[in-house]
């Protein structure tokens, strides 16, 4: 051996490793993977893991930055939490993560390949790469063009060898003897045989051997011995016999000799290979009676001389001798020995067939012949169609074989071990794999058992030449992965293996040595499955996709497994595996727990012990839910009721154990101690409701309708007292941080924003995130209790923030921010604002706290434990709306002055625009007062939040209303040029505080009163006179028709319009349910009709009904005639007017009613004319709806036609 490769050398250390087992196993378990740890690199597979872990961490920081503005405890004080000593963090600080494995073995990577320095384990790994250079140097079959030094070059760099000792072991693999080559033969079936017999089928059966190429044929003639060729000799030219009935003794021979010699050579060559046996082996089947598809499936096994020139020749015969079997003569056969006993025993055949050749039929029924060497090294199976012997032969149909090579070794030095071409073949399949994931330098659990071509190539070869079946191979690969699982080989491959496996399995096709292979590897998973099982919860991270995969996975492989008939074969008479995997489930979560108890241990404090010891149970409980879906997948176990059954069980017994301990400071001492209102033990209750929120996250991991041991517990009014005296506490810490929260606060700034905050409102919305954080983890056993503290906590938040807003604002009075502000602010004092009421603003939104205090649900058990109406959850909620309408106002009200410093600015600037020139375009106009408006808000837009940037508009707004509407007020009756202006200017800045939907909606417009007011007045004034008045009646005939009761009565007319004469006919019929307006408790009414507006119909009179008296259903039955033009103007319509008539005094008003003339037949689409049509009209009183128009028209002192109108609506008829 070459210095590289002594036995001290680091690459024999390397190669040692890999064959460890190797040398010792050959009586037990083949495959071994021996110290496999030692494959792989720990450092890489920790720093590829930390590598990982740290992509995902800073992935969640940076969703957490982009989800939520400000983190609480990032920017807190750490001065102000300090001051009480982290009285709040402590509860609601995240327990530390569990420390994680820094090897997962799912990332493991194979960097060398390394071995002992055993000498004994190094022969064996030599001997092994003989194997595969032996394998190579005598391949069998027709197989894939890779070149022999190719697959040579592969070996070599698998085993990692030098040049050196690779070609002396080279050499000694082509100095070994070659291996025997064998044929073997699965006849199958065949179809469609010609029928030979009377019956019309036949009786077949087949002959078949290995015809020798020319040489081996030479060779073979010499050894024959002179006696039997000189016999042959005198005959001459041998002629094939006709039938096999010519001679019964030896009949079966005699017929596959005929064929074989028609088969083979030339006429010339005719009486030279008639001198010898021309098959080396002769084998007959079995005869399957009366039938054209015969099914054999009997295999046959032929050692072939010459790969390259032998061939395989079958005959099948129709079998008609009644008194000698096939099986006889086939025996006859079988006790030949030597090729001198079998060509005398052909001569006799031959002599007898040929004395009576004659008198005998052909039952020749084909034949097929293949040359061996065209044999694929995975074999082949087809139909092969039957060819004829001579042209005088009469052949149909097909025969479907399945032939393949295999080989047998005869070396000398080497044991007999019926197992060694399976021990070989493991070694070389696990050699190759770890070669193949060392070159990919993926992690191990990457490996799908893709080998390259010529790993591949040299398996198969081995297989062929060990003759491998699929079923062995599979069950090699399984031995050769399976023992991989410590460096990390992937259980879904596995499953694949093994599922290969038990699909090729059939009862008997292993024997005993191979099944008790298996066995030892079934039960070496079976251990390390139910060890992985026991320590899951410890190993597996359930943070990491791999591993949760990886442990389905196993699960997964091992059921596949255990309910195979395969493992039932092997290890019968086992238990379930449901039964099982319970079973485990009950004592792994049994010894977690003793492990729990080891490492709580604490004899000084035995609160703290128990809280560690529910708080380690609750990591394990949270996991169930990963855990529970993949145990439903393959199983129909509930993972989570188990764990949980047993946690619970067991901690049960624990509690017990510790309540009933007679020590000093035992744990029922200590938790009494801590929840008494009196005293100083502030540490002590701490610690008590850190075990109180342990045990409820303990309880949150229960399953429905369970009953569990730990409900018969009695430690709810102890923890109830300690929450009361916890609260009384914390609200004395909290107005204390709050106050040094003042005392300390200093501007922060938040990277990628401009927006001014100080510290003291992030220290005042930490504590009420953890003050509701805290109380919502709490569970008060007595509702009625919870919901006074549910009250108590809310106003105690409530003052919290009203006393905050109370310190804040008089900071900023104090820093200049009061009485009467001058029109210019300093940039800092502007500063000081934004921060005062951005911190208001972002305390404001931290009191929406409903949710958090489950309002409805605790209500819901307060009402069935009482059977009475609550009034605490309004009280509750008052007091939230209260708090932030105090909160809202404060921060409007501190706006405001800011706003209101600028109204004599923009009082001349609205000034200026109402009376600019009218040819001076509105935005022009309005440029004064929206640069005004925007340095205003320009000033503070990048530094207040967006609410209170809306707000400051809201001011802006609040101001600009009053002075367009003092605008309006003074100048009155104005040209609608005047107004039109004022209404385009107001829309202007209406678009303008809306900024594109970033500033005030248009539906926030819509509910300020004194936007909608101004926009009223505006758009009437900016109206013509008529307009205006056709509007007025247009609104009046809509409240006409909206009206939903009758009030006032009801007027019947008819009405139609006589095109041809252009006259409108209008019919009064009655009234009913006029409203009584006399003493007597009657009317005495009479209808005024008249056409409006007046200032479309000037010259039509207005014209009266009769008077009914003492009535309050008059019957009128009068018509009028009104001449008009077909065409209607807008908003034409008859008015009918119901007065009741007095004597002594002025006429009463009962009602009125409109009939649009768009209605009435003849007028347009109408109706047909002189068609009346009666109309039921609701009388009505006018509403105040139509009083601006009216105000409007009244203001128009010199409009005529205004004035008029005004005085129509009070002329009394």
């Amino acid at each position: 051996m070459s210095e590289k490769y002594s036995t001290n050398s680091p690459r024999t250390a390397a190669l040692r490793n890999v064959m460890a087992h190797r040398g010792n196993d050959r009586n037990g378990r083949a495959g071994s993977i021996g110290c496999c740890q030692s494959l792989v690199s720990p450092q890489h597979a920790s720093g590829s893991s930390a590598l990982n872990r740290m992509r995902r961490r800073s992935t969640r920081r940076r969703l957490s930055q982009m989800q939520k503005a400000i983190n609480f405890g990032q920017w807190a004080n750490k001065r102000v939490q300090a001051s009480d000593g982290y009285f709040f963090e402590q509860f609601s600080q995240p327990q530390p993560e569990e420390k994680e494995s820094d090897t997962d073995t799912g990332q493991l990577t194979i960097v060398k390949l390394s071995i002992n320095d055993n000498k004994e384990r190094i022969q064996v790994f030599q001997d092994l790469y003989v194997e595969a250079l032996y394998t190579i140097v005598h391949k069998v079959g027709k197989s894939s063009a890779l070149p022999e030094p190719q697959l040579c070059k592969y070996v070599q760099n698998a085993f990692q060898v030098d040049d050196g000792l690779h070609q002396k072991l080279l050499n000694r693999a082509k100095k070994e003897k070659p291996p025997i080559v064998l044929l073997n033969i699965s006849l199958l079936e065949a179809r469609d045989l010609i029928a030979k017999d009377i019956n019309g089928f036949s009786d077949p059966f087949t002959m078949m051997g290995i015809v020798p190429g020319s040489r081996r044929t030479k060779a073979n003639d010499s050894e024959a011995g002179n006696g039997e060729q000189d016999e042959a000799d005198e005959h001459g030219h041998e002629t094939p016999p006709l039938s096999p009935h010519s001679q019964k003794q030896g009949n079966v021979l005699h017929r596959f000799g005929g064929s074989f010699r028609r088969r083979i050579g030339s006429k010339k060559s005719a009486k030279t290979e008639a001198k010898s046996i021309p098959a080396k082996y002769i084998k007959a089947s079995s005869v399957q009676y009366k039938t054209l598809n015969p099914k054999w499936n009997e295999k046959f096994q032929f050692i072939v001389d010459d790969v390259s020139t032998d061939r395989f020749h079958m005959d099948i015969w129709d079998h008609d001798d009644e008194e000698k079997s096939v099986l006889d003569a086939v025996t006859s056969l079988n006790h030949i020995t030597g090729l001198k006993g079998l060509g005398r025993y052909f001569k006799e055949v031959t002599q007898s067939a040929r004395a009576g050749s004659q008198d005998c039929t052909d039952d020749f029924l084909g034949c097929v012949t293949m040359k061996l060497k065209d044999v694929p090294s995975a074999g082949c199976e087809d139909w092969f169609t039957l060819e004829k012997r001579s042209e005088r032969s009469e052949v149909s149909g097909q025969v479907r074989l399945k032939l393949w090579l295999s080989t047998r070794e005869e070396r000398i030095d080497q044991q007999d071990d019926d197992l060694m071409d399976v021990r070989q073949h493991i070694e070389l399949i696990r050699q190759f794999a770890l070669h193949e994931i060392r070159m990919s330098g993926a992690p191990v659990s990457f490996f799908n058992g893709q080998l390259s071509d010529p790993a591949t190539t040299i398996l198969h070869q081995h297989a062929i030449q060990g003759d491998l079946t699929e079923l062995h191979q599979s069950m090699c690969q399984w031995l050769a992965y399976s023992a991989m699982i410590n460096i990390g080989i992937s259980f879904s491959f596995l499953y694949d293996i093994l599922s290969r496996l038990i699909s090729k399995w059939v009862p008997l096709a292993l024997d005993k040595d191979e099944e008790n292979t298996l066995t030892e590897s079934f039960q070496a998973f079976d251990d390390y499955c139910k060890k992985a099982m026991m320590g899951h919860r410890t190993n597996v991270s359930t943070s990491k996709r791999t591993q949760l995969e990886s442990f389905s996975n196993m699960l997964r492989c091992w059921k596949l497994m255990r309910e195979s008939p395969l493992y039932e074969k092997c290890l019968p008479f086992q238990k379930s595996f449901d039964y099982d995997i319970n079973a485990i489930l009950q004592k792994s979560a049994e010894e977690y727990f003793r492990h729990v108890i080891k490492h709580a241990e604490d004899n000084e404090n035995p609160c703290k012990e128990l809280y560690q010891v529910i708080q380690t149970l609750n990591k394990a409980c949270a996991k169930m839910h990963k855990f529970d879906p993949i145990f439903k997948t393959f199983t129909d176990i509930n993972y989570g009721l188990i764990t949980y059954r047993e946690f619970d069980r067991l901690l049960d017994e624990y509690i017990c154990s510790e309540m009933m301990s007679e020590k000093k400071d035992d744990l029922k001492t200590l938790m009494m101690t801590a929840s008494k209102t009196e005293g100083d033990n502030e540490e002590l209750l701490i610690t008590i409701l850190r075990v109180h929120f342990a045990a409820q996250e303990f309880r949150q991991y229960r399953l429905p309708r369970q009953k569990y041991r730990l409900d018969k517990s009695d430690w709810g009014q102890i923890f109830d007292r300690a929450i009361v005296k916890w609260m009384d506490i914390a609200r004395i810490k909290a107005f204390g941080r709050v106050e040094l929260a003042c005392q300390l606060d200093a501007t922060i700034q938040i990277a990628s924003s401009e927006i001014r905050h100080t510290s003291s409102y992030v220290d005042v919305c930490h504590i009420i995130d953890q003050y509701l954080a805290i109380w919502e983890r709490m569970n008060v056993s007595d509702v009625i209790l919870r919901a006074d503290l549910t009250e108590k906590l809310v106003q105690c938040i409530c003052k919290i923030a009203e006393f905050y807003v109370d310190r804040v604002l008089a900071q900023l009075a104090t820093d200049g921010f009061c009485g009467q502000l001058q029109a210019f602010i300093p940039s800092a004092l502007i500063n000081l604002f934004c921060a005062a009421v951005n911190n208001i603003e972002q305390v404001r939104r931290s009191l929406v706290v409903t949710d958090k205090l489950h309002l409805d649900e605790l209500l819901e058990q307060y009402e069935q434990k009482t059977q009475q109406k609550a009034q605490w959850k309004i009280e509750v909620e008052s007091e939230l709306d209260r708090c932030d309408k105090y909160l809202c106002e404060q921060i409007e009200c501190t706006i405001d002055k800011l706003a209101r410093r600028q109204i004599a600015i923009l009082k001349k600037h609205v000034f200026h625009l109402a009376w600019s020139p009218s040819a001076c375009p509105v935005e022009g106009a309005l440029k004064p007062l929206t640069d005004t408006l925007d340095a205003e808000l320009s000033a503070v837009h990048r530094t207040l939040l967006h609410r209170n940037f809306v707000r400051v508009m809201h001011a802006q707004v609040n101001i600009l209303l009053p002075l367009f509407d003092e605008c309006i007020e003074e100048n009155p009756g104005l040209e609608p040029v005047f107004y039109q202006r004022l209404y385009e200017a107001w829309s202007v800045l209406t678009d303008f505080f809306h900024a594109g939907g970033k500033g005030i909606s248009l539906e926030t417009f819509e509910t300020i009163p004194a936007h909608m007011e101004l926009v009223s007045k505006l758009a009437l004034n900016q109206m013509s006179t008529i307009r205006i008045i056709e509007q007025y009646y247009k609104n009046l005939l809509k409240e006409q028709n909206d009206v939903s009761e009758c009030k006032y009565g009801i007027l019947n007319v008819r009405a139609y319009y006589n095109s041809n004469s252009q006259t409108l006919v209008v019919d009064v019929i009655g009234a009913k349910q006029v409203i009584p307006l006399d003493t007597n408790g009657l009317s005495d009414p009479f209808v005024v009709i008249e056409l409006v507006p007046r200032l479309r119909y000037p010259t039509q009179p207005v014209s009266k009904t009769k008077i009914v008296s003492k009535s309050l259903n008059p019957i009128f039955d009068e018509t009028f005639e009104f001449h008009i033009p077909p065409k209607i103007p807008t908003g034409g319509m008859v008015h009918f007017i119901v007065m009741d008539h007095d004597f002594l005094r002025s006429n009463d008003f009962a009602g009125e009613a409109f009939l649009d003339l768009t209605e009435v037949p003849g007028f347009g689409t109408a109706g047909v004319a002189n068609t009346l049509r009666q109309f039921n009209l609701i009388l009505i009183h006018p509403s105040n709806s139509n009083k601006g128009m009216v105000d409007v028209l009244a203001s128009r002192k010199e409009d005529k036609e205004a004035q008029n109108f005004i005085r129509t609506l009070s002329v009394a008829y």
